[in-house]
């Protein structure tokens, strides 16, 4: 797994995540599905999945996924688990998101 460390972002701003796992994928291989997750890293947020704004979207080798809001001054990790077909090799990227008022 790779752990990114992103830069803060306001609790108004509305950003896309993009999981890059291209340079992971062999020949043959694609992105089947992505499941992302987002908890509490540091700090207090009841419902940390609310970050999350919809479903992730597969481009080629990348995921998409859409957040927004948070919590002014909580850390949060965004975790992607890709499934790759046709092998069903699962690869795992992690960001740390924190979460500041400009």
């Amino acid at each position: 797994m790779s752990r990114a460390h992103w830069p803060a972002k306001d609790p108004a701003e509305v950003l896309v995540a993009t999981f890059d796992y291209a340079s992971e994928i062999n020949a043959g291989e694609t992105i089947a599905s992505a499941l992302v997750t987002c908890s509490v890293l540091a700090g207090t947020d009841p419902t940390p999945a609310a970050v999350l704004s919809g479903s992730a979207a597969i481009s080629a080798g990348t995921v998409l996924q859409p957040f927004q809001g948070g919590i002014d001054g909580v850390s949060y990790t965004l975790r992607c688990a890709a499934t790759l077909s046709p092998s069903g090799r699962v690869l795992v990227l992690a960001a740390t998101l924190p979460v500041r008022g400009a």
